[in-house]
């Protein structure tokens, strides 16, 4: 768990940021202003790290889980955005154009993105390992040919059916159902909104179901 303490090491600063800070080492006021935060966590003011966690953690959590709705590693992509967050205070590169919560939301999707981005291509690596074992396995196995050339065939049928489907319906079922993609996944792929992806999905299986119903009763 992510302890306010650990976010920041004291930094040693000008008496004027002191001042500015709240002077004594502990704020006077109960709601310090971001300008004041700022200015105590550059000073090294303890106080200031703790409010800098206070305000910003909610933030920080929502806009990760936002973008990573299941997420094991969610603690320590807290810590990575706190880092970042500490890092652009301390070396003055902050701005202030907007509020701290913002700035501090924007850099935790950012961090979301790109631990899903991570995620997306270890998936396909493992993909890449399966198909691979596979087709292997397959080619060693004996009295097996017949049922190679049924699979080969039903994939020959599902990629027909899906190239003349609606390109992005096509998309979403092949991302989702084949390659295991979640939801947020293929938003940030295909650059929609989750509905929509959800929304592409639906309407991909039923088109996808509606035309593989219909070359089976040519067939029969």
């Amino acid at each position: 768990m992510i302890r306010r303490e650990n976010i920041i090491d004291p930094m040693p600063e000008p008496k004027r940021l002191r001042a500015l800070a709240g002077g004594n080492g502990q704020h006077q006021g109960s709601d310090p202003s971001d300008e004041q935060i700022v200015a105590g966590l550059i000073a090294g003011e303890e106080w200031a790290a703790e409010a800098l966690y206070d305000r910003l953690q909610p933030v920080v959590d929502r806009a990760l889980r936002r973008v990573l709705q299941s997420n094991a590693d969610h603690d320590d992509q807290v810590q990575v955005v706190f880092e970042r967050v500490i890092r652009t205070l301390v070396e003055r590169k902050f701005a202030g154009a907007c509020s701290l919560s913002t700035w501090a939301s924007a850099i935790a999707s950012n961090v979301a993105v790109d631990a899903l981005r991570a995620r997306i291509r270890e998936r396909a690596l493992v993909w890449e390992d399966r198909v691979r074992g596979a087709e292997h396995a397959a080619s060693v196995s004996s009295g097996n040919l017949e049922r190679q050339l049924e699979a080969r065939a039903e994939v020959a049928e599902l990629h027909a059916i899906l190239g003349s489907m609606d390109a992005a319906q096509a998309e979403a079922v092949l991302l989702h159902d084949v390659h295991g993609h979640e939801l947020t996944e293929i938003a940030l792929i295909t650059k929609v909104s989750v509905a929509a992806a959800q929304s592409r999905l639906v309407r991909g299986r039923k088109e996808l179901l509606r035309r593989a119903r219909l070359r089976l009763g040519r067939r029969s």
